[in-house]
């Protein structure tokens, strides 16, 4: 039956998608805690964003299966727009701590948020088969976004490594104003108390494939950060520049990025069809290699041509991202979808903070890319070796 209101969400969702892909600070963000604070400071800045998400992903999943998705990505918008300020007008650590805290926040409250959104207006109009179609085909406008962001960004980084940070301002209010417009889709859940909510969806991790997937996201969250992260001071380390003096480097990596996002757009509109070759677990399976062959290398040498299996990092990104919240969507009810991915990225989350604070002590980035690698390789062999024991 049609619902114009509910269409409109279909409309808006495309809006959503493409605000939050715009990634302006991207390229030069870990370069700029970089050039401000130090290596180390860098990293311990990076493990506060994650150990912040860890301590809302959970409850903002809550709050969007409980009290609705439209309020969420509405806190999502104010977050953000507090983080950009923090971060731009950053010149004290614990400004840019605050900074990465809110940006924590708002990724918190979007996390299984929008497709959970995406998944109950379309369910809502009778349409949830279409799902994995047209957000693959989303997701690739987003990546496209992303694109054309990341290079803009990594621009404006060589003029000022601020400047990223007041685009992503405006990127962060026009989600608030697209999210003025959004229709709440119907919901059929009897409310329950927190803890009985969680105790429920925890059980759910029984199910052979849902705890699957739970392993399968923590593993892809440290894979795509480990490959992501040291992408900018990776590029300083081949075009010869001092980590504490950078010239090209955050032009190049925008321009890195922006390849990375091409790359992931061409891809992720293949990842139904990926699924019906390989199976879920076997698709899934088979794009967490890239990341842990692009990170091992990185670890190996220090060359140009590693720079183009740096751009096929987001393949990993792109199909897992339209095939597992169509998994959930179909063997979760509607009450518990997004505090189920919230669960799961709240894992990763947790696992990669662990992961930077542990890298934070090494010596010197050669060092910190070694152990990385090994983390990378424990990482796929625990996907690896748990794939082969499901059946699915």
């Amino acid at each position: 039956m049609a619902n114009p209101s509910l269409e409109g969400n279909l409309r808006r969702y495309q809006l959503i998608v493409g605000s939050t892909s715009a990634l302006f600070w991207i390229p030069t963000g870990f370069l700029f805690f970089i050039d401000e604070f130090g290596l180390g400071a860098a990293l311990r800045l990076g493990a506060i964003y994650y150990l912040a998400v860890v301590v809302f992903e959970v409850p903002s999943g809550w709050f969007s299966d409980r009290i609705g998705r439209v309020p969420t990505l509405r806190f999502v918008a104010l977050f953000w727009m507090g983080a950009f300020c923090a971060l731009g007008l950053a010149e004290h650590f614990a400004v840019a701590a605050l900074g990465q805290v809110l940006m924590a926040i708002g990724y918190a409250f979007l996390s299984g948020t929008d497709v959970t959104f995406h998944f109950d207006s379309l369910e809502a109009l009778g349409h949830e088969s279409e799902f994995e179609r047209r957000e693959a085909l989303i997701r690739r406008n987003g990546m496209l976004v992303r694109a054309v962001s990341v290079i803009a960004g990594g621009a404006m980084g060589m003029v000022s490594l601020r400047l990223p940070y007041a685009a992503g301002f405006v990127a962060a209010a026009f989600l608030g104003v697209v999210t003025l417009g959004l229709k709440e889709p119907p919901r059929h859940a009897e409310r329950g108390s927190f803890g009985a909510d969680l105790s429920a969806v925890v059980r759910l991790f029984r199910i052979r494939l849902l705890g699957w997937i739970l392993v399968y996201v923590v593993s892809e969250i440290i894979l795509q950060h480990l490959a992501s992260e040291f992408a900018g001071p990776y590029l300083a380390e081949v075009l010869g520049e001092e980590l504490t003096d950078i010239d090209r480097a955050p032009l190049l990596t925008g321009v890195l990025a922006a390849a990375v996002a091409l790359i992931g757009a061409i891809f992720v509109r293949s990842a139904p069809g990926l699924r019906d070759r390989l199976g879920l677990v076997g698709a899934l399976t088979a794009v967490a290699l890239l990341p842990t062959v692009t990170v091992t290398t990185m670890a190996l040498f220090t060359s140009g041509w590693v720079v183009g299996l740096l751009s096929l990092r987001n393949v990993q990104i792109g199909i897992a991202g339209v095939l597992i919240p169509a998994a959930v969507g179909q063997r979760v009810a509607q009450h518990q979808r997004a505090t189920f991915l919230s669960f799961t990225s709240l894992g990763g989350r947790l696992a990669y903070g662990a992961v930077l604070l542990s890298l934070s002590s090494t010596a010197g980035f050669a060092g910190t890319l070694e152990w990385a690698a090994v983390i990378a390789v424990v990482s796929f062999a625990v996907v690896a070796g748990s794939a082969l024991a499901l059946r699915e």
